[in-house]
């Protein structure tokens, strides 16, 4: 299995994102979008990790009750190289217990041996750009609120298509 923690996005958020993407479709065809419904908040990816490991994360993600957590996307970020990015994604403010569970599921390996021990960066994956790609030029939305309540911990099989989600459990925050 494929395994990462994540905050489910509201549907009110979803449709906003949608809405930012839209535009740039055409005006980018290269660009790799990501469907707003695979969109989430990672938490930690994991990846193919053996059970003892899955019913860890299960252990902590049942365990989180941070009640009301607010947020808002209003900046756009990039990882890759700074003249080339790869990753493009919505950031913004986010509350102090989103990295502190980060941190708290980064204690646990993943399929490769490794911790996190990078400072979290709370982000929303929204499209991907391979090097030969046009470099789009895309603005932060205007700021989208919303409000996470619940948290899930996932497997993810890849296809040729884009990532299939199979929701191994689900947990309320409150």
């Amino acid at each position: 299995m494929r395994i990462f923690a994540a905050l489910e996005l509201p549907e009110t958020v979803v449709r906003c994102i949608s809405d930012w993407q839209e535009p740039y479709f055409s005006r980018y065809p290269s660009i790799k979008w990501v469907r707003v419904d695979r969109m989430h908040l990672t938490l930690r990816f994991f990846g193919n990790v053996p059970g003892s490991v899955v019913g860890r994360i299960r252990e902590i993600m049942s365990s989180w009750h941070p009640g009301t957590l607010e947020f808002s996307l209003c900046t756009l970020g990039t990882f890759g190289e700074r003249r080339s990015p790869s990753v493009f994604w919505l950031g913004g403010r986010f509350p102090e217990e989103i990295s502190e569970i980060a941190l708290e599921l980064g204690r646990i390996a993943d399929d490769k041996g490794r911790k996190a021990t990078k400072r979290f960066i709370p982000h929303l994956t929204v499209a991907r750009r391979k090097p030969v790609a046009e470099l789009p030029e895309l603005d932060p939305p205007a700021e989208i609120n919303g409000v996470f309540t619940e948290a899930a911990v996932i497997n993810s099989r890849l296809t040729p298509e884009g990532p299939e989600y199979e929701f191994l459990e689900k947990y309320n925050l409150h």
